[in-house]
């Protein structure tokens, strides 16, 4: 086995020479949570507006995903807070206080 760890991602060539892929932060949940995160990440670099139309022409947006799309954000940034320290503290405050105001 080789293992590649890139930010909690673990990446293992098994003996077959298949890759498989462990993500470490998984979670079960809706398919916005991804969509959400993914600027977060750089993507939005990496991702012209032409995916989010492509996905979203896929899979239509429900109604509430604006709002949802704020408690995604505040989830990441209050995980990146607990782990990662105080960086994370003023945006996590920030979208808390956009929450409140809608």
């Amino acid at each position: 086995y080789i293992i590649y760890i890139l930010y909690n991602i673990i990446y293992i060539y098994c003996i077959f020479g298949l890759l498989v892929v462990f993500d470490a932060g998984s979670c079960y949940g809706h398919s916005e949570f991804d969509l959400v995160i993914l600027p977060e990440f750089g993507a939005s670099a990496r991702f012209p507006p032409e995916f989010y139309r492509s996905y979203h022409a896929i899979i239509p947006k429900e109604s509430g995903f604006d709002t949802r799309q704020d408690l995604y954000r505040l989830f990441h940034y209050l995980n990146h807070w607990n782990h990662f320290g105080s960086k994370y503290r003023l945006p996590s405050i920030s979208i808390m206080r956009s929450l409140i105001r809608k």
